[in-house]
């Protein structure tokens, strides 16, 4: 998977010839099976029929407005429509992660998603010693035995999110508060400047701040105030970035899927999100056929897991929905890719050169920032560990 980077001039005359009546293809507010993953759904034969339960395990409170709430949603919705039972534990720290795995499996789970990159670290070594049971493994690129990898290409919103920011700021600052729990997110802040590129020789000063809870939240986007950015890209597991901004009237573009909420806000400009409805279906369906394997499944613009919303009126400069609706077929079409040369890093080193792309690996594990990109602090604490098997499922 790898998207062709196109320099601003290119795009600006893409953006030229455009029609304000092209189809906006990122955009989808609705429920869409359009993606898939590898295995095959079959038909529902009653005699091959077979009985699983899937316990999901979340890092963050599935209760609360966020990432882990939605992704829960979506779990809840493939349940119902394949006719799978599914249980959760939320607020699972990565010690005890082994933990909620044997309370899910003495609990009858035969199947366990971990809702977090951060498990990877330890989940193929738990996997092992639960040979009886599958695992699919979010925010991972690669399985194991019995461990399906599952990964998404936020970065390709936030490219979007990084022309539009720079389109809508004044400044030409733009700050980013990111959790660095969630997939990839380093390629988020550095595709944030990327993307500001497509309007602008050389971009937006990009800078970001790391943030966990919602007081740290606070503090991040403070700082990012501090240092004059007019307009913050949210990529925080919870929507308390996005309340915090409208609350102080900040422009700002949000991670989550706002498509039922956008009324309540007067200062979002669009926002980036996933859909996991169609891939959680696709497993299930296996599940029940007995056709599970496991398998490396990235999701993305083409099959419909990233998408991006329609510019907000209240908040978006006049234009802003004429460059989404240019950019986002690039990206969708695989014209588009992000990470491909020439890109030097904060420092000015160049790290690709004009025919380089990076892998997927690469880009999941990115630790370095591109130019014109500045981290101004670490706001995380640390954070009170649930004790061990005190785990509360819940359905």
């Amino acid at each position: 998977m790898a998207f062709r980077k196109i320099d601003a001039a290119r795009f600006l005359a893409a953006v030229l010839a455009v029609t304000m009546t092209l189809g906006f293809t990122g955009c989808n507010n609705g429920d869409d099976d359009s993606s898939s993953s590898s295995v095959s759904s079959g038909s529902d034969d009653e005699n091959k029929i077979e009985n699983h339960k899937v316990g999901y395990i979340f890092r963050e409170s599935a209760s609360e407005s966020g990432f882990a709430a939605q992704l829960c949603e979506q779990r809840d919705r493939a349940s119902t429509r394949s006719s799978v039972e599914t249980c959760y534990i939320e607020n699972v720290t990565l010690t005890d992660f082994e933990g909620a795995v044997k309370a899910l499996s003495n609990d009858g789970c035969t199947d366990i998603v971990a809702c977090s990159p951060t498990y990877a670290n330890v989940l193929n070594a738990v996997a092992k010693k639960y040979l009886d049971l599958n695992f699919i493994s979010i925010g991972a690129i690669d399985g194991g035995i019995n461990v399906s990898a599952y990964c998404e290409a936020t970065y390709q919103g936030a490219y979007v999110a990084g022309l539009v920011a720079d389109f809508n700021s004044s400044a030409k600052k733009i700050g980013v508060v990111v959790d660095p729990g969630l997939t990839s997110e380093v390629a988020v802040v550095n595709a944030v400047q990327l993307g500001s590129q497509l309007n602008q020789d050389g971009g937006s000063t990009v800078y970001t701040a790391a943030a966990e809870s919602d007081k740290e939240i606070e503090q991040a986007i403070n700082e990012l105030r501090k240092n004059g950015c007019d307009v913050i890209v949210c990529y925080t597991n919870s929507a308390h970035s996005a309340d915090y901004c409208e609350k102080n009237n900040i422009k700002f573009i949000g991670c989550l899927d706002y498509s039922e909420e956008e009324n309540k806000f007067s200062n979002m400009i669009m926002y980036f999100y996933c859909r996991r409805d169609s891939y959680f279906l696709a497993q299930f369906k296996s599940m029940k056929l007995g056709t599970w394997a496991t398998d490396a499944y990235i999701g993305d613009m083409s099959n419909g897991t990233v998408n991006v919303s329609p510019a907000l009126k209240k908040a978006a400069n006049d234009g802003t929905q004429k460059l989404i609706d240019a950019i986002v077929p690039y990206i969708t079409g695989g014209t588009a890719i992000v990470f491909k040369g020439p890109i030097k890093d904060a420092s000015g080193n160049v790290k690709l050169l004009e025919t380089d792309e990076l892998t997927d690996s690469q880009i999941l594990g990115m630790n370095w920032y591109v130019e014109h990109v500045e981290a101004v602090g670490d706001f995380r604490q640390a954070q009170t560990e649930i004790k061990p098997n005190q785990f509360d499922i819940k359905t």
